[in-house]
């Protein structure tokens, strides 16, 4: 994982259920404003990965914050996708209609 200013992560490698508490406190101490995805190198997505992206989300915006995706792999995009929840990938859809 690595981390820029302004709150934009780049996860890497696997995103699976056993490296899911370790990113999330790692992820914590930027949850006090608009945090930024960077999934574009992410290898391995499953069910527990969206679900760890969907509590991300609901923790940031219960502090009035947002959760931004950028360029999703094509393992998070396929997941992602088949449980209808395009709406974590808004951001990267506008953009990528956009260019």
């Amino acid at each position: 994982m690595e981390t820029n200013r302004k709150n934009k992560i780049k996860i890497k490698g696997e995103l699976r259920a056993r490296k899911l508490a370790a990113i999330r406190s790692r992820l914590l101490p930027y949850t006090d404003s608009d945090l930024t995805l960077d999934l574009s190198e992410i290898t391995e997505f499953d069910t527990s990965s969206l679900q760890f992206l969907l509590s991300i989300q609901k923790d940031l915006e219960s502090k009035g914050n947002n959760m931004i995706v950028i360029s999703p792999s094509e393992p998070v995009e396929r997941i992602v996708r088949f449980y209808n929840k395009e709406f974590l990938l808004g951001s990267y859809s506008q953009t990528r209609t956009e260019e």
